[in-house]
């Protein structure tokens, strides 16, 4: 009666005509199905819930797919574990669960884990995970700030260590040498996404039935140029197009738009292809392919 009430209350201020019918949905999102037999890995078993479809894993393991060491990703889980939070919340949304696999019983410890566990939110991103690196013959063009000649150049996206809330990202570090005595660019930031389909415990109005996952990057160089690049995730893909950036009086680069795509071209090898229309317009493409030196969600420790 009370969600009725609140309905029409928003029809009669907002202007919806009632033959429109608003609907109320809250998304349930699925880390596994019936159909798949191996999408919780070949000893894992799909759960099925009406909050989430979830992988019931072997010893040592949880996620999707039952690939990553059990571990809590939160500071706050034995805490909120005291709280009962993995028991009343459950009915409303699995996240503790998620995020506090082992506080909340759902998994037990291996021999080993991850040196910083990753969030289940941040599974989409897991391919762009790692160091990169790259190395020009003759060209010096980069974003955001060039070189005149070759240089070679490491990129990381690397996981953060969570801290007691709040949304997690993945850290983001670029530092490019030239080879020919120019110096060193750096740029450092972060990554954060918001999927269309997340369960944040609330009931949404009138929600698409479909939507693009969204990413963003911040970042802040070495050469006082501050960036916040926004896009698409896809599949092994992301698609950014530059919102702000405040160029710093010494900076050099002088840009009016941006855009760039990281593709994974294989397991060890991403690709970046960059657009640029500087201040007198003129046109720069360029293409660069890394080869991943390092995996951190191979960074395992003991367990204590």
């Amino acid at each position: 009666m009370g969600l009725y009430f609140v309905l029409i209350l928003l029809i009669f201020i907002t202007g919806i005509d009632a033959s429109d019918k608003p609907k109320l949905t809250k998304d349930a999102i699925d880390f596994c199905t019936a159909e798949d037999a191996n999408s919780c890995g070949p000893v894992g078993k799909c759960l099925i819930q009406r909050s989430g479809n979830r992988c019931e894993c072997p010893d040592g393991f949880m996620g999707k797919e039952c690939k990553r060491p059990c571990q809590d990703i939160y500071k706050s889980c034995v805490r909120w574990h005291e709280e009962r939070r993995c028991d009343w919340a459950l009915p409303i949304s699995p996240f503790f669960y998620d995020n506090c696999p082992h506080a909340c019983g759902r998994c037990t410890y291996g021999a080993k884990k991850l040196k910083l566990p990753l969030p289940p939110i941040l599974e989409p991103l897991a391919w762009i995970i790692g160091e990169w690196h790259t190395r020009t013959r003759g060209s010096g063009s980069r974003y955001p700030v060039p070189f005149n000649g070759p240089y070679e150049e490491m990129l990381k996206f690397s996981i953060s260590e969570i801290p007691s809330f709040d949304r997690p990202p993945l850290n983001v570090s670029i530092t490019a040498k030239s080879l020919t005595d120019e110096g060193t660019h750096q740029e450092v930031g972060f990554m954060t996404v918001k999927p269309f389909r997340e369960d944040t415990g609330f009931a949404v109005l009138n929600k698409p039935e479909f939507g693009d996952d969204l990413v963003a990057i911040e970042m802040v160089s070495s050469h006082g140029l501050i960036t916040i690049e926004e896009g698409i995730l896809y599949n092994n893909s992301i698609v950014l197009s530059v919102k702000y950036g405040l160029k710093h009086p010494s900076a050099r680069a002088e840009v009016k738009e941006a855009d760039r795509t990281f593709t994974l071209i294989t397991p060890v090898i991403l690709e970046e292809k960059t657009r640029l229309v500087t201040a007198d317009n003129r046109v720069l493409k360029f293409r660069k392919k890394y080869i991943k030196r390092f995996d951190y969600l191979t960074d395992f420790i003991p367990v204590d």
